[in-house]
């Protein structure tokens, strides 16, 4: 983050912040808050910085949720190949050892 300098004025110290910036040769521009204010500016950072937690925590639910989701998917995928292959042998291996297959001259 970049670094931010923060000057208090006050009645006694006026005079002097002033004339530091003025030789400093920069503007000089007042950019005020009050009390409130800026008890108002802490917490809505804090505010902000919730918000950005949990949006992060929803984030990595998502995602486990779809990885979890995507790995129960294909291994449901493999079982059916693998149930599909062991269907198609077995249906290959009784047609081989079938008496009509045996019987049959033309084959």
């Amino acid at each position: 983050m970049r670094k931010i300098e923060w000057i208090l004025l006050t009645p006694e110290n006026f005079e002097e912040e002033v004339a530091k910036i003025q030789t400093n040769g920069r503007p000089v521009v007042f950019f005020a808050l009050t009390d409130q204010g800026y008890e108002n500016l802490g917490l809505n950072f804090s505010d902000i910085r919730a918000l950005v937690q949990q949006q992060q925590a929803i984030i990595g639910a998502y995602k486990n949720y779809y990885e979890n989701a995507n790995k129960a998917l294909d291994e449901a995928n493999q079982s059916i190949e693998n149930t599909s292959k062991e269907v198609s042998d077995q249906q290959q291996s009784q047609e081989s050892s079938s008496v009509l297959n045996k019987l049959n001259p033309f084959k």
